[in-house]
């Protein structure tokens, strides 16, 4: 795996919790997605009440997140960056809308 990664780079920076997080469970040599949705469910964890808001953003907002920083490291094949953001959504928090205060539907 490549050590250079976004969220190594830029720490504090948006979006690099969830980088990190799909990238630490969908990686090809991790595929762990079941584990991933287990740890979605984890609501007492601040990192991921984080990794829900900015995947929400990323979703609401596909030009602020950091160009080809999900494929790179997780190579899914939904055909685009965003329809992949939008499974994941679908799959990790089943019926929850995208939407939120000041954000827009995806539908």
């Amino acid at each position: 795996m490549d050590e250079d990664f976004y969220w190594k780079r830029h720490p504090d920076r948006p979006f690099a919790t969830p980088i990190r997080i799909t990238t630490t469970y969908l990686h090809p040599e991790a595929d762990d997605f079941e584990s991933l949705q287990r740890l979605a469910k984890r609501e007492d964890r601040p990192e991921m009440r984080v990794f829900k808001a900015e995947l929400r953003q990323a979703i609401t907002h596909p030009d602020q997140l950091p160009s080809d920083e999900l494929f790179d490291h997780v190579q899914y094949d939904d055909g685009s960056d965003e329809a992949f953001r939008r499974r994941l959504w679908r799959d990790l928090y089943v019926d929850e809308p995208v939407t939120g205060p000041g954000l827009r539907s995806t539908s």
